[in-house]
């Protein structure tokens, strides 16, 4: 499965279950990407989750906080599946 398909399948549960809040993903002006996943009314909202934080150049990098019920995450041109994957992992390790 895709990173796409599984945050289409996630967004979707949440939506089924609760009250859904919203997916965003952004470009900015410095050549990059921001994604915000509010977590509000899942599961999720008071799991702990460690920032990620991956630099290899000034241009390949990435970093993911979650800061009260929002999961955030910022990166370089090449780097919006990196943050997608860092949610993906983090939701999959906490479900198990």
């Amino acid at each position: 499965m895709s990173i796409i398909e599984v945050l289409q399948e996630w967004y979707k549960n949440i939506c089924e279950s609760s009250i859904c809040t919203g997916i965003q993903i952004e470009t900015v002006n410095n050549c990059g990407w921001c994604v915000y996943i509010d977590l509000f009314d899942t599961a999720y909202e008071t799991e702990s989750f460690d920032t990620v934080y991956i630099q290899k150049s000034g241009s390949d990098w990435f970093k993911c906080i979650k800061e009260n019920s929002l999961f955030k995450g910022y990166g370089g041109v090449q780097n919006l599946e990196d943050i997608l994957n860092a949610f993906y992992c983090w939701i999959k390790t906490e479900k198990a």
